[in-house]
């Protein structure tokens, strides 16, 4: 067997994710894991950022935004998500 139909074979089998309520779709209306990670990622780290404006809302104290623990949070899953979309229109996902 040649290493082009074994690939082929293996992309074949990619499991797909089954629909669900709390799985977003992505551009081909399929269920995506990555996409909906990078939503609730996206919101977030932008109700850390509205929150931080504020130093008090009621009895609640509001912490300074950390840039670096919002990077550290954000940025693997903007990779993973740009990386998927990368490797499907590269290899031909399904």
């Amino acid at each position: 067997m040649s290493d082009e139909s074994s690939e082929k074979i293996a992309l074949d089998e990619v499991e797909k994710v089954k629909p669900s309520w709390f799985w977003i779709k992505n551009s081909r209306g399929e269920a995506s894991v990555s996409v909906t990670f990078l939503s609730v990622a996206f919101g977030v780290t932008t109700l850390a950022y509205v929150g931080s404006i504020f130093e008090h809302i009621g009895p609640i104290a509001m912490r300074p935004f950390d840039v670096g623990a919002c990077s550290t949070y954000f940025i693997p899953l903007l990779t993973l998500y740009f990386g998927r979309r990368w490797t499907e229109t590269k290899f031909g996902g399904n």
